[in-house]
């Protein structure tokens, strides 16, 4: 949270190449980290500043950094604790936490820094021992062919192939899944460690992790051995995890490695001093002034002013026995160097430090009863009563005299701004980070800082586009400034925004064009902002109100959800992906909330000037050659047409096309070829400006021909009569009948064979690359 402070992520990649260097000097090749919860939960007990923010989007920058530092520096990064340990008040470690969300709320805040992560390549994701009732409910009973059962939703996300399939199905996740220990309590008091390894496996995660009991790590072996001996874990699934760790392994480890020296010691010294610098400047950065009074800061004081700094301390174990465990972050208690700090500035500054159930002696009252100014630290006060109890008297003792620094969690005393006037927080109780406070404290630095958390969303006034002339005008108005390039008729955007499958929003500042192509299907095909209103969460809000819109409209259209959501359009047209030629901060902007960009071939906008000729003498003689005859479309081919058009082609925006010329009695706009028989055997769009289709098309006019060009689409050939050269044919009796009708140029859309369009002298003109959710 630290990092998050410094509202920069920058300083998150920086740190994690630090310690990258750090982990590799002593032969470190894997961190279970960066922690991706959005910590949405003031009084999670296990996240909280683990986590950079409560913002999802914010969440998604400093993990994306992290990743991205640690992968350069030559560690495995793994992002946890999936699906999102950010929203409970229950430590997995203890019990088993349960989060009640709906499965769109869960896309919207949880899920965000994930699909970010896994997007943009993350080799690896630990999951939670999380029970996720509602999500898991409705991904069973509305994801097409997922053959689960009801009870799967009471199981934690790390043993839960439900969950799981959330990674490897919806975020196409081709990583390693990790499970979180399991040895907590989360699932070894209801399961069993070595139980809860066998069904972690089958639920589809490649490594179990279990950190801390020689027996249960030996138990848990003996028992995935005899689930793939009986068959109840497959041998295939095994070998698939294998698989993905030897694929781990040639990617970050060299095949001559050599072992650690008495060298990396001295390599280490120097780092440690140059990290620690690094570590000092963003501490400098995140240390964050809450509220002050004004002119508290910096402290002003003399000989005569008498400084108290309260501290919670650590009580003694019983018996006087050393506690055998870790440093855990939800301990209430504060290290005892800081007075040393606070010294160096004034010696004479009392330290009283308090227990939980302990009065102060009569020294330590007295000294607080007669101080000038109090400064009072806190560990996770507002999860400690006793602290929360002391803080809140101070505050009505000293008024303007009490600064409290929160040395953990930021949430100690966010709230009570009548109580505490004066409140630093620092995020972590490391020594260093309170060094930072103490020099804003007495004006050695600026606080710079700024609160990661309790931050209200924007607001961003977006509401639904109405078909108006005023909504009309104020996207076209606004598509000026957005797309200069790409320019269209105010007429040709008022068609397409009208069209009945269309769910569009409208803000001052931008705008969202999207459309539900078919049942459970939603394609964002237009998202603007104006340039002096980006970076503001305008853009974030549109991508997500879509979504939202587009998913209810999926599901009163009859389908169980939206099935898919990607950045493009069909019919309507704009552009069938993102165009390749926008900038880079473009695409970044739809990685960066959770679009995966395709792997597939890229699409491409075709044209060719057919003013001249239509094709080579060469192109002309083959296609005379053949045995076919050519006309075109007329109302009697009509149930002949479509018929075979359903047989062999799937896309129903295709058969639309040819359904939707017809019904304007606009049969001449297709061309058909025939076989010696009479059969309709090849069909394509030969669409003038004046066709209904292409009025789908926001950006034909601005090929050279302008007005004057036309389209070419929806080619297909009878899956019985193809390999003939009747495609090729069809294309050259299609141009020349659009040249005698006095077309000029001709355009092919999305096209993704390469050669084929090319022989008859087709150029590039425009290309897009696919991103989908």
């Amino acid at each position: 949270m630290a990092l998050g402070a410094t509202k920069d992520a920058e300083n998150a990649y920086r740190i994690a190449v630090a310690t990258a260097e750090t982990l590799k000097t002593f032969g470190i090749n894997f961190n279970y980290a960066p922690v991706a919860d959005v910590n949405s939960e003031p009084k999670n007990p296990v996240i909280g500043v683990r986590s950079p923010s409560d913002d999802p989007e914010a969440v998604g920058r400093f993990v994306s950094a992290q990743v991205k530092g640690l992968s350069e520096g030559g560690i495995i990064p793994c992002v946890k604790h999936f699906p999102g340990h950010g929203d409970t008040a229950v430590d997995s470690h203890y019990g088993l936490p349960m989060i009640t969300k709906s499965k769109a709320i869960v896309e919207d805040c949880e899920l965000v820094p994930f699909r970010r992560a896994v997007s943009e390549g993350v080799d690896a994701v630990m999951t939670a021992h999380i029970v996720m009732d509602n999500l898991c409910s409705e991904i069973i009973a509305t994801e097409p062919g997922v053959a689960m059962n009801d009870d799967f939703r009471q199981l934690p996300a790390s043993i839960n192939p439900v969950a799981i399939g959330i990674l490897r199905k919806q975020m196409h996740f081709k990583g390693l899944i990790i499970s979180d220990c399991l040895e907590m309590d989360g699932v070894r008091a209801p399961y069993g460690t070595e139980k809860a390894a066998t069904m972690a496996l089958k639920a589809g995660t490649d490594c179990i992790m279990v950190c801390h009991t020689i027996a249960a790590q030996v138990g848990a072996i003996e028992m995935v051995v005899q689930a793939v001996k009986s068959g109840e874990l497959s041998q295939e699934a095994i070998q698939a995890s294998f698989d993905r760790v030897h694929l781990l392994k040639d990617k970050y480890l060299s095949p001559n490695r050599k072992v650690l020296s008495a060298s990396s010691l001295v390599k280490a010294e120097a780092q440690k001093r140059a990290h620690s610098i690094l570590a000092a400047e963003v501490y400098a950065k995140s240390t964050t002034v809450v509220r002050s009074t004004p002119g508290f800061f910096p402290i002003s004081y003399d000989q005569q002013t008498k400084i108290v700094f309260v501290s919670p301390g650590k009580l003694p174990s019983g018996g006087g026995a050393v506690e055998s465990g870790e440093e855990k972050t939800r301990e209430p208690h504060t290290p005892a160097m800081y007075i040393d700090l606070l010294r160096v500035h004034n010696s004479s500054i009392a330290d009283v430090r308090f227990f939980d159930g302990i009065t102060l002696t009569a020294d330590e009252q007295k000294s607080l009863d007669a101080a000038s100014l109090v400064i009072f630290a806190t560990r996770n006060a507002s999860l400690s009563v006793y602290q929360k109890e002391f803080g809140l008297e101070l505050g009505k003792k000293f008024g303007n005299r009490l600064v409290v620094i929160a040395t953990c969690d930021p949430y100690d005393f966010l709230e009570e701004v009548k109580d505490i006037k004066n409140y630093i927080t620092i995020y972590e109780p490391t020594v260093p980070a309170f060094q930072s406070a103490v020099n804003i404290m007495f004006g050695i630095t600026q606080p710079s800082g700024t609160l990661p958390v309790g931050i209200p969303e924007p607001t961003t006034d977006i509401r639904e586009f109405t078909k108006t002339a005023t909504d009309v005008n104020k996207i076209w108005y606004m598509w000026q400034e957005i797309f200069p390039k790409w320019k269209i008729e105010r007429l040709r955007l008022e068609k397409l925004l009208y069209q009945d499958t269309g769910y569009h929003l409208i803000h001052d500042k931008g705008f969202c064009i999207s459309y539900l192509v078919e049942p459970g299907h939603g394609k964002l095909s237009v998202i603007g902002v104006l340039p002096n209103a980006r970076g503001k969460g305008i853009g974030t809000a549109l991508v997500r109100k879509a979504r939202h819109q587009l998913r209810i409209a999926a599901i009163s259209a009859g389908s169980p959800d939206l099935i898919s959501f990607g950045i493009g359009s069909v019919f309507p047209r704009f552009w069938p992906g993102v165009p390749i030629d926008f900038p880079q901060s473009t695409k970044d902007f739809f990685l960066h909330r959770g679009f995966r960009k395709s792997t597939a071939p890229t699409a491409r906008d075709l044209y060719r000037d057919i003013s001249q000729d239509v094709a080579s003498d060469d192109v002309l003689e083959r296609v005379a050659k053949l045995p076919l005859t050519y006309a075109p479309w007329t109302a009697e081919m009509y149930d002949e047409c479509l018929m075979k058009q359903r047989a062999n082609f799937k896309n129903i925006g295709w058969i639309q096309a040819y359904e939707r010329l017809a019904a304007r009695n606009q049969h001449h706009e297709v061309m058909v070829a025939f076989n010696e028989s009479g059969a309709q055997v090849g069909w394509t769009l030969m669409c003038s400006p004046a066709a209904i289709i292409s009025n789908d098309f926001a950006f034909i006019p601005c090929m050279p021909s302008g007005q004057d060009t036309g389209l070419i689409a929806c080619v297909g050939v009878d899956e019985k009569a193809r390999g003939g050269g009747i495609g090729l044919a069809l294309l050259v009796k299609a141009m020349e009948n659009m040249r005698e009708r006095g077309i000029k140029g001709v355009c092919i859309d999305w096209v993704v064979i390469r050669g084929f369009y090319e022989k008859l002298g087709y150029q590039v003109y425009w290309e897009y690359e696919g991103y989908d959710w």
